[in-house]
């Protein structure tokens, strides 16, 4: 089979070329450190990668909204573990103030400590985030949770709705919770036998009124509704805490996902540097080579062959 000198040239540049871009692609894959420098290269590892990349950033997405439950989680923990001491203060006095050896003018002292107590605690009730939001309100969190009226009766003004956040693909936490879960009503029996329902701040303020007015026997009429709320109390740190616990092992199952995602889109995409830093060197070998032959075939003459 004859070889034309102009097909000859045509080959030698085609390698030429060929080679150059080879070149070109490998200094361009060791700059950027990834085997995918353009996706339309190599559209099935532009497409893995992709799948990689988007569930990395769904983790990343999910520990956010982990961390962000966390810390309200934590703050509200915070306050009603100081809620839950203050009640028990409460129950202390009531206890002292119930006893008949008390003197009236001592029981009198007793109520002022609790009335300063009742404060300290609708002001926990009202407390705010960061961002000026009420903790305890639901979903009304632009108000006060809990409002005095004229009459200085304390009342829930919150609603009673959560806002769940995505923690994973198919699992959602409450970011919010109503007050009354907190600083709840509870309920009594009556002398005549009737359930008696009271709220939060309205067991504190018969309280309040029992010391300064009454006697020690009005007084540990208290002591029961006392206790109640401060189970609730109670309960919620301890939903809380529960809550903050399941939080961290999905935190450790997101962070240990994501470092096998990273892992292996690494392996998928990253370049290995002395494995391509030797292929370059052999592909510029290959490249002089092909420049020094077409040279030499660029200044070839027919006198060269009759000679």
């Amino acid at each position: 089979m004859k070889i034309s000198t102009n097909q000859m040239f045509n080959n030698s540049s085609n390698q030429i070329v060929t080679s150059q871009s080879k070149i070109a692609d490998m200094q361009a894959q060791l700059a950027t450190g990834t085997k995918l420098v353009k996706a339309s290269d190599e559209p099935q590892l532009a497409a893995v990668v992709l799948r990689l990349e988007t569930a990395i950033a769904e983790r990343e997405s999910f520990q956010r909204n982990l961390t962000l439950v966390d810390e309200r989680l934590a703050n509200e923990e915070s306050i009603v573990r100081g809620v839950d001491n203050i009640i028990i203060r409460i129950q202390e006095l009531a206890i002292q103030g119930a006893s008949d050896t008390v003197a009236d003018i001592d029981r009198e002292y007793i109520g002022i400590e609790v009335k300063g107590l009742r404060d300290a605690l609708l002001g926990l009730a009202n407390s705010q985030d960061n961002e000026g939001r009420y903790l305890f309100a639901g979903s009304l969190s632009g108000s006060p949770a809990f409002q005095s009226a004229d009459s200085g009766q304390v009342s829930y003004s919150g609603d009673y709705e959560t806002l769940n956040v995505n923690i994973a693909k198919s699992r959602t936490v409450e970011l919010n919770r109503p007050g009354t879960e907190v600083f709840g009503a509870v309920t009594s029996i009556g002398s005549d036998g009737e359930p008696i329902e009271q709220g939060f701040f309205d067991v504190l303020d018969k309280l309040v009124v029992s010391l300064s007015e009454g006697g020690g026997a009005a007084v540990a009429d208290s002591i029961g509704d006392l206790d109640a709320i401060q189970q609730k109390a109670t309960l919620a740190l301890v939903s809380i805490g529960v809550a903050r616990s399941n939080i961290e092992s999905e935190q450790d199952i997101h962070a240990e996902s994501k470092i096998i995602l990273e892992g292996v889109l690494s392996k998928e995409k990253d370049v290995d540097y002395s494995v391509l830093v030797t292929e370059l060197s052999a592909q510029m070998v290959a490249l002089e080579a092909v420049q020094s032959s077409f040279a030499k075939i660029a200044q070839m003459s027919l006198l060269d062959y009759i000679r």
